[in-house]
């Protein structure tokens, strides 16, 4: 057996390499879809319950703040119109009473009340101070204490329970929110309320780690806070955080160089305008995720790390195997059968088997092919004599199908000239017939002009009757004779230009008005109309016959198949310029039109479908070589079943001059 012919070596990848190239892109692909689901579903799913907890532990901490400052309210209302809100306010409070009130209100740092020149005249601190306040002891020394500058004495409406806006206090030295309700003979009733206390309202096991809460007026000031950081230090959220929040409840906000995810709740407590802002560091936000990702990616890559040391195992074990597989292979391209091998895996040994069982049916295919040769050897020499025969044939026969071909072409073009001669001649029949008829009554009123003047009775009116009737006779032959002479000039241009094929300059719309002259019979005959629109400006240089030819056949292809079965139709030429050297001629009917099983044939030679019927199958063909070779230009057909056919040609301003004619 002889060996085979060796092949170009390729660079091709080992298993080991494949493996490890599959094991990279599992582990990309495994990296790439972890960060797409963290990204796309579990950071959108993350930020909205933040937002949403948020939104709700504010609501909540907005509700407690309300009823944080609602209750010292109903207090001081109820201390200074114990009769109710239509009563006459106490005069004064006892201190038992001070004491009550700052020890019942949780938010309250100190109770007091001014008389009528803004003087102390009792002050209570709560029993419970927190570390920092002031001690009980040093009420002593806020007695007699002058207020009658601070803006709670001096406020319009005084004379009414209301919350005061933030200020400095001077009985307890830290800025105060206060509580103040008037008091018979033009006293007050004042409730020191601490903002650090405010911020303690909601301080429960909810609040998650890094979790701020903050409570700022409309100018985005911060009020309270957690801590009361930021309160301390008069701190203010960026305005277009505030806007923000204002707008939409909720969103991402930078504070402190960090971002934060917060929500907002307004707190409707008699004329402030506060809000409660809860808000969650990003960081800590996204930290689950980030684990998720990790733990994703730690645990991908050991499984693919134990998998790849599998498959390095069993690669050199099935390496080992292949490698002599690939020696038995050789050995048998050399034409030798391999010895068996005892391979542990079921596979690898039936391939054994079969490369051994293949390399006995290659020698045994050998020899019979050897015999075979021979045989085929004198049976191909005894077909190539016999197809040597046939080919002689098939060339004799080919040369006189053309023969035949080309007498068929020019007996069409003779019976398409026969037919326009006829066609002619008809039509001259008209024009001479009126031309006979005018010189005939001429004739008669010239002797009926005769007679009157040889009677010696003539008359002007006679005269001038006689003239008119000489004028209309005379134009009516002129008028006769032009339309002949037209006719004669058409078929003389139209023939010679058809005969003789010359190459000349010429106006397109001259050779359309021509042969448009020479079909009118044979149209009017059909009772088929036919519209030129061609601008008077297309001036080419080629063949004008082939240009006839074409138009002449694809014209009364329109009135035998397009129009077979109707009686009459209409048929359009429009001309358009492409470019400054190409022109473009349509030429459209509404007849029955093409099947679409037709139209990849309807260019080749003797394919008609009116076969038996006088259809001999050139037209179109003389049309696409005409087109084609004679005129350098291209055709196309669109069509469909009961709408009509439209023939495209397009052709070069210049065509080729060529050495043969056209024809």
């Amino acid at each position: 057996m002889a060996p085979a012919a060796a092949e170009p070596s390729r660079r091709l990848a080992s298993l080991r390499q494949v493996l490890l190239r599959s094991a990279a892109v599992v582990a990309v692909l495994q990296f790439g879809l972890t960060l797409g689901v963290a990204k796309f579903q579990l950071f959108p799913q993350v930020e909205a319950l933040q937002i949403g907890l948020n939104a709700q532990l504010a609501n909540t901490i907005a509700h407690s703040t309300q009823r944080a400052l609602t209750r010292p309210m109903a207090a001081v209302q109820a201390a200074v119109h114990p009769l109710g809100a239509n009563g006459t306010p106490v005069a004064a409070l006892n201190s038992a009473m001070l004491q009550h009130l700052a020890d019942s209100n949780d938010a309250a740092e100190s109770v007091y009340t001014l008389n009528r020149t803004g003087h102390v005249t009792a002050l209570a601190y709560p029993r419970a101070h927190a570390p920092g306040t002031p001690a009980r002891g040093s009420t002593g020394s806020r007695l007699a204490l002058d207020l009658s500058q601070s803006e709670i004495f001096r406020s319009p409406d005084r004379g009414q329970v209301r919350i005061s806006p933030i200020f400095l206090s001077s009985v307890s030295d830290q800025p105060m929110l206060a509580i103040t309700g008037p008091l018979s003979g033009g006293g007050l009733l004042v409730m020191e309320l601490g903002l650090a206390r405010l911020g303690q309202v909601h301080n429960g096991p909810e609040m998650a780690d890094g979790m701020q809460v903050l409570i700022v007026d409309s100018n985005g000031q911060i009020i309270a806070d957690r801590d009361g950081t930021k309160a301390r230090q008069s701190a203010m959220l960026p305005i277009e955080a505030m806007r923000q929040l204002e707008a939409a409840g909720a969103g991402v906000i930078s504070l402190d160089e960090a971002r934060w995810f917060a929500s907002t709740a307004h707190i409707s407590v008699a004329a402030l305008d506060w809000r409660v802002v809860v808000m969650r560091p990003e960081a800590l936000v996204y930290q689950p995720v980030f684990a998720i990702v990790w733990v994703s990616t730690v645990s991908t890559v050991l499984v693919l790390g134990v998998a790849m040391w599998l498959f390095m195992w069993i690669t050199r074990k099935f390496s080992h195997a292949t490698e002599t597989l690939t020696e038995d292979a050789r050995l048998l391209e050399q034409g030798h059968i391999p010895a068996p091998r005892q391979f542990r895996i079921k596979e690898l040994d039936a391939l054994d088997r079969s490369l051994r069982s293949m390399a006995h049916n290659l020698l045994q295919r050998e020899t019979l092919l050897k015999q075979s040769n021979a045989v085929l050897e004198a049976r191909v020499q005894e077909r190539t004599q016999h197809l040597l025969q046939a080919n002689a044939e098939l060339e004799a026969a080919m040369h006189q199908l053309q023969a035949t071909q080309a007498e068929l072409v020019q007996a069409g073009k003779m019976a398409a000239l026969g037919s326009m001669v006829a066609g002619v001649a008809h039509e001259m029949n008209t024009p001479i017939g009126n031309a006979r008829l005018a010189a005939s009554s001429m004739v008669f009123m010239a002797q009926q002009l005769r007679e009157i003047v040889g009677s010696g009775k003539v008359t002007r009116a006679d005269i001038t009757r006689c003239t008119q009737d000489f004028e209309d006779g005379a134009a009516l032959i002129d008028k006769s004779l032009e339309r002949a002479a037209d006719l004669v000039r058409s078929f003389k241009q139209v023939a010679v230009d058809q005969s003789s094929n010359r190459y000349r300059s010429f106006v397109l719309n001259e050779i359309i008005h021509e042969n448009q002259i020479l079909l009118s019979p044979r149209l009017s005959r059909e009772n088929v109309v036919l519209t030129t629109r061609a601008p008077d400006t297309v001036e080419m240089s080629g063949y004008p016959g082939a240009i006839g030819q074409v138009l002449t056949n694809l014209i009364e292809n329109a009135v035998v198949h397009g129009y077979a079965h109707a009686r009459g139709g209409e048929i359009w030429i429009d001309v358009e310029r492409i470019g400054a050297e190409r022109v473009r001629i349509a030429v459209r009917d509404r007849g029955c039109g093409i099947p679409q099983a037709n139209l990849g044939r309807i260019f080749d030679p003797f394919f008609t479908s009116r076969m038996g019927q006088g259809g001999s199958g050139l037209g179109l063909a003389i049309v696409y070589k005409l087109v084609t070779q004679s005129l350098a230009g291209s055709i196309t057909v669109a069509s469909a079943e009961g709408q009509g056919t439209t023939f495209t040609v397009e052709l070069p301003l210049r065509a080729p001059e060529i050495e043969s004619e056209p024809g």
